[in-house]
């Protein structure tokens, strides 16, 4: 009976995740970085990148750290936002990877 019980617990956890998952996917985040817009989901998925026309005057080294900051900035929100809800999920469980 235990391992019926075990199982179950489970597949219901298992179905918590999916649902997470789901909202996670379906939270957008808007970034804006010294003009730089992006758009990335809860997930860390980049969704849009709009860089205005006058950054695009400056040198190429300068408009690419720009964006890796940019993109950075937005990677960071996200992974916020996906650890408090692990942490909503498990009860503040740590649980290795999340």
């Amino acid at each position: 009976m235990e391992l019926f019980k075990a199982a179950k617990e489970a597949m219901a956890m298992r179905s918590k995740w999916n649902e997470m998952d789901k909202k996670l996917k379906a939270r957008v985040i808007d970034v804006e970085y010294k003009g730089i817009k992006i758009q990335v989901n809860a997930r860390n998925e980049f969704l849009s990148l709009n860089i205005p026309e006058d950054l695009l005057k400056e040198k190429k080294e300068k408009i690419e750290e720009n964006i890796l900051s940019a993109f950075e900035v937005a990677g960071k929100k996200a992974q916020n936002i996906m650890t408090e809800e692990a942490k909503k999920l498990t009860g503040g469980m740590k649980i290795p990877g999340l």
